[in-house]
């Protein structure tokens, strides 16, 4: 398949490597300085170099590709959003990011649009390489579109060392991550810690402890079952630096309201801890955040 990756971050640039293995890979990126790099040295991950079937071209000479996926963070989704609706008419597009806020910019697009969730651990060590520190799943459900599109698609990309697993219903799937990245992200990011230390620390166990209730209560998920989940993720991810850290460090603007900001848009009730570590988020951005990349 000619396979287009939206978006040359961590996830973006772990896909290409190992999708090239079978397909032909287009990666879309922002920077000039980027596509050249890609097209010259190709990809790197774990040091091991990726040049066979992948290019890199800017986002803004998006073309026709079999599939896309879309791998930008939320903060980028609405521009991205304005470059694919000009060009996909009929073509799958596959939605990987975290939260759900992105879900309500694509309602009534003319596309088919999947929706799904990365549960692998890598870090961009520089413009054109990465490194592969966790292996997990990409799981995927239809949101708009043809189910059986959606087969054909897992069917060719699905690979033993780098699986994809399909799922019937999509909103399961994008609330078991969200409350994850509810908990986690804002945490490391306001206290700037790796995963790990909010279960070493007690006080900041509690915040995530009263963070994943309230978004559980919104969700309308079991809240033992999700802060199993939480705590097994913090365990497994204890080294990790989360991507709203990662944000945080670089002076950027973060995912707060894909994320966070999703669970009080979707509260009617008052949700004190939660509101707490938006505002938190959002002073640290107002504070500190720059323009630069």
């Amino acid at each position: 398949m000619k396979v287009g990756i939206i978006g040359g971050g961590a996830v973006g640039l772990l896909i290409g490597c190992h999708l090239s293995k079978k397909h032909t890979i287009c990666i879309y990126v922002r920077s000039t300085a980027q596509r050249n790099k890609i097209n010259t040295k190709g990809l790197f991950m774990d040091g091991i170099q990726y040049k066979k079937n992948i290019q890199a071209v800017l986002i803004s000479e998006l073309k026709q590709e079999d599939v896309y996926i879309v791998c930008v963070k939320q903060t980028h989704i609405k521009e991205i959003l304005v470059e694919i609706n000009d060009v996909v008419f009929t073509e799958p597009v596959l939605f990987l990011q975290n939260g759900m806020g992105h879900l309500e910019q694509v309602e009534n697009v003319r596309y088919p649009v999947y929706a799904g969730i990365v549960e692998h651990g890598v870090i961009k060590k520089a413009e054109n390489g990465i490194n592969h520190v966790g292996k997990g799943l990409i799981k995927v459900a239809s949101y708009s579109g043809n189910s059986e599109t959606l087969f054909n698609l897992v069917h060719e990309m699905d690979e033993p060392s780098f699986p994809f697993h399909l799922y019937e219903e999509w909103e399961p799937l994008l609330k078991e991550k969200l409350i994850i990245n509810t908990v986690i992200n804002p945490l490391t990011a306001l206290f700037r810690i790796k995963n790990g230390y909010i279960l070493k620390v007690p006080h900041i166990e509690r915040l995530a402890y009263l963070l994943c209730k309230e978004a559980a209560f919104v969700l309308n998920l079991d809240f033992q079952k999700a802060w199993g989940k939480v705590r097994a993720v913090v365990d497994n991810t204890g080294e990790n630096i989360s991507s709203m850290l990662s944000d945080v460090n670089k002076r950027r603007e973060t995912e707060i309201n894909a994320i966070t900001g999703y669970i009080l848009r979707n509260s009617k009730e008052t949700l004190p801890n939660t509101a707490f570590i938006y505002d938190a988020i959002k002073a640290i951005e107002s504070l500190y955040m720059t323009n630069e990349e």
